[in-house]
């Protein structure tokens, strides 16, 4: 006898569209969910890490030192003159005071921390070489580089090529150099409004080279923040507006410092004729007999001609200085 075709079940016919149904949102929030999470809530991280994915080898073979010599300073390329900044004085209420003491280098006759003192090389999305200066910075890692954010990160675009040279001299690197592979600024650095450099940090994790890694070859200076700024600060850098050449490293030595509001935050001036080209280089301050990296030559102003700028270092600089260290 001839079987009358079977009826779907109205319940069943729900269920397999359910399941269906619920399959495709599955996929849909596995491909875009990750999208408008981030859309809806932004990351709070303070600090933003970029790696960089050349290999530490090529990095290094690209800057020959005719590429070094001729490599224009950053502020030059981008930045100019900061005149237009207006501040005010203005005394810092800095968080607790700490600092660490640093790394003496291999070499006992190298002259620390001026070992730790060095010239940053890099180049940007249109294929320019450029220079900053920066510092090797005690760490965990052995392979901090201290310096000015916008040597890493600025008009919406990352480094490459990123290479630290500790006491270069003329295309001379005694030790060699060490190769990039992330670099880190705050968060609020990127979003920072045009012309606040008040949170201007910026550090690079380095690779080893054939010579170790970097602080147990220079050392690495001490580090100190939220300190008060009425005491002498060493600053050192490779400035290479006139009358400098970027070639070798200066310094403004002994020069007490003076708090200012500035942006959203506070900065440190003090005395010192250096220009483009030292951006990212220490200011050393000393406590006892030890030396602690405590700013750096960010940039100059009108208001006070003959004078540098760095970034207050405060719990935002520990804050990169935190994660850096722990890569």
């Amino acid at each position: 006898m001839r079987r009358k075709p079977g009826r779907i079940h109205p319940f069943l016919f729900e269920r397999s569209f359910l399941g269906i149904l619920a399959c495709g949102y599955v996929v849909y929030w596995v491909v875009f969910g990750h999208v408008l999470y981030s859309w809806a809530f932004p990351s709070t991280d303070p600090v933003v890490d970029h790696h960089i994915e050349t290999h530490a080898s090529t990095e290094i073979q690209y800057w020959t030192v005719a590429k070094m010599r001729s490599a224009v300073d950053e502020d030059q390329q981008y930045r100019g003159s900061s005149s237009s900044v207006q501040e005010k004085n203005s005394p810092t209420r800095p968080g607790k005071a700490t600092l660490k003491q640093g790394q003496a280098p291999r070499d006992k006759n190298l002259a620390y921390p001026l070992s730790t003192v060095g010239k940053l090389f890099f180049t940007d999305d249109a294929g320019h070489n450029m220079s900053c200066s920066g510092t090797a910075v005690t760490s965990p890692n052995r392979s901090v580089v201290d310096t000015a954010g916008h040597c890493f990160y600025y008009y919406g675009q990352w480094m490459q090529n990123v290479i630290f040279c500790p006491l270069y001299d003329n295309g001379n690197t005694p030790y060699g150099c060490w190769a990039a592979h992330d670099l880190e600024i705050p968060a609020d650095w990127i979003n920072a409004n045009p012309g606040d450099f008040h949170h201007d940090f910026g550090m690079a994790i380095v690779s080893p080279n054939s010579q170790g890694l970097l602080t147990d070859v220079v050392g690495g200076v001490g580090w100190a923040y939220n300190q008060p700024v009425n005491r002498q600060f060493y600053a050192y850098g490779y400035p290479a507006g006139y009358p400098f050449d970027g070639q070798s490293r200066q310094s403004c030595e002994g020069s007490a410092g003076m708090s200012w509001q500035h942006g959203e935050g506070t900065v440190v001036s003090i005395p010192c004729n250096m220009n483009g080209g030292s951006s990212g280089g220490p200011w050393f301050i000393k406590i006892g007999n030890n030396w602690y990296l405590n700013g750096h030559n960010d940039f100059g102003s009108s208001l006070l001609p003959e004078h540098m700028f760095s970034p207050y270092y405060d719990d935002a600089w520990y804050t990169l200085y935190r994660k850096a260290s722990a890569y």
